[in-house]
């Protein structure tokens, strides 16, 4: 057996965290890379035609469906000067390589890393181009590994390690699965922080595994306290990407009833005293119920969306927490902006995923890559719904056609262009959710103020602050506001 590994992606340690070291098998895979080519897509377009014989201008400006002095400028300023074509439209032995090249270019492979949990065996919604190993400065009496915070305080943790319960196997639609997830949750991560710097996205597509086996590894993260949502307890995401990940607390919470050891370091990190007749996984197991009958009895409807149902979670004990706080901290108010926000978004995931939009009702990209003047706004008098009023038009409609693409697509995109995507879905779904709605049972437009004030008052990219008030109007609106679609979810 080789020496273990451990892996530590992201350092910031959260408020009363104690470190877990979490068991993954890492993959490694293969995916295609792109060079960049010497060629632009029209010279590769027109090379091409002359490659075939096609050596006439205004015939190749036909078949391509390209201005005829397009065409001949391309040809006379490009092509020529480079060597690529003759005077007479032959393509020259030169232009051969380069429209090789640019036909190769997108078979050169990269290699990255997946990550399937050992304890489920899930595969993580993390991609990575680099394995950041630690290694522990000793070992305790126990054989667990012990690392030192830095060389001058000489201070040490000790974290708990959790052993692998599952070999790895690969599985080509799980891996799928969990890319699609991944780009979800950086596109979500890169609309909370702005410019601010996350983990780089890896460039994945189409990944295939490199070997036949994983390698056992850990993943340095956190069980922290949750102080202002519904749960009592939470797992920090190793990665970064969020501030705590669901998919590693629910396969934890799973395995406390069989694991003891785990179930009492878990309550050390909450604080609390149990009762003395109470194990520790029963302790916690009782305060995850106190959490699930206050849902149960008021929203247990959100149950049938999971997303929903979390982010309702964390609005309601944030929410509760605050309106008892005539002074609270502004990254608490931040917080609660940043989930009433998530909120929205997850019920407008869970509309495109219920009645998703036929993409090939926008422009495709190889063909337009933005709006024309005033098209946004027609497509959305098109939908001709009572809850579209011209305010709640005119700023919907300067969300990029790009956003909207990836929203229809893919549901992972800004909230004003999930709501859009949400919207063009009503021209092919006779039964939408939001067909029927007036302007004052659907109020899109206090909607649309919340986005914009998390954007302005919220996250590290927030230039200005969010009152108290407002951030519980905000959260008191939203969660009457997703009641009105609660008998069809």
């Amino acid at each position: 057996m080789g020496a273990e590994r451990y892996l530590q992606f992201d350092v910031r340690r959260p408020r009363g965290g104690r470190p877990l070291l979490w068991p993954v098998m890492v993959w490694k895979v293969l995916y295609p890379g792109s060079r960049v080519a010497r060629v632009n897509l029209f010279q590769q377009a027109i090379l091409g035609l002359a490659r075939a014989r096609c050596m006439d201008g205004a015939e190749m400006a036909s078949l391509l469906r390209l201005d005829r002095e397009l065409v001949a400028f391309i040809i006379a300023s490009q092509l020529v000067p480079n060597g690529w074509m003759t005077g007479t439209g032959a393509i020259t032995p030169r232009g051969e390589r380069a429209l090789e090249e640019a036909e190769d270019a997108s078979e050169e492979m990269r290699m990255g890393y997946a990550y399937q949990d050992a304890l489920s065996g899930e595969w993580l919604p993390r991609f990575t181009e680099v394995l950041p190993e630690i290694e522990p400065s000793s070992m305790d009496d126990g054989g667990f590994p012990v690392f030192r915070r830095n060389l001058d305080s000489g201070r040490e943790d000790r974290p708990f390690r959790l052993g692998h319960g599952r070999h790895g196997s690969p599985n080509m639609d799980a891996l799928f699965d969990a890319l699609r997830r991944y780009r979800a949750d950086h596109d979500r991560a890169r609309q909370r922080d702005g410019a601010q710097e996350i983990l780089t996205r890896v460039p994945i597509e189409r990944p295939r595994f490199a070997e036949a086996h994983p390698q056992p590894m850990w993943l340095w993260t956190w069980i922290f306290r949750d102080e202002a949502g519904m749960q009592p307890w939470l797992v920090a995401d190793p990665f970064g990407l969020q501030r705590a990940a669901s998919w590693l607390r629910t396969p934890l919470q799973e395995l406390l009833p069989r694991n003891d050891a785990a179930a009492r370091y878990i309550a050390k990190a909450l604080g609390e005293r149990k009762a003395d007749e109470m194990s520790a996984a029963q302790w916690l197991r009782s305060l995850e119920t106190q959490v699930d009958l206050s849902m149960l009895a008021n929203f247990g409807w959100s149950g049938k969306v999971p997303d929903v149902q979390r982010y309702l979670a964390s609005v309601l004990r944030r929410q509760a927490m605050l309106a008892d706080q005539e002074r609270p901290m502004p990254e608490d108010l931040s917080s609660l902006l940043i989930e009433t926000h998530n909120l929205v978004e997850s019920v407008l995931q869970w509309m495109l995923a219920a009645y998703p939009p036929r993409i090939e009702r926008v422009p495709a990209r190889e063909k337009q890559r933005e709006w024309k003047p005033g098209e946004a706004e027609f497509y959305l008098r098109y939908f001709n719904l009572a809850c579209l009023d011209d305010g709640v038009i005119r700023r919907l409609s300067r969300q990029s056609l790009d956003q909207l693409r990836s929203a229809a697509r893919r549901g992972a995109s800004s909230l004003k262009a999930l709501l859009f995507a949400s919207l063009l879905a009503t021209v092919d779904q006779p039964a939408h959710p939001l067909i029927g709605l007036s302007g004052s049972d659907a109020r899109l437009d206090r909607i649309l103020d919340m986005a914009d004030a998390r954007n302005k008052k919220a996250g590290h990219s927030g230039v200005e602050r969010i009152e108290r008030d407002e951030a519980l109007e905000y959260a008191a609106f939203v969660i009457e506001w997703i009641q009105i679609f609660k008998d069809r979810y």
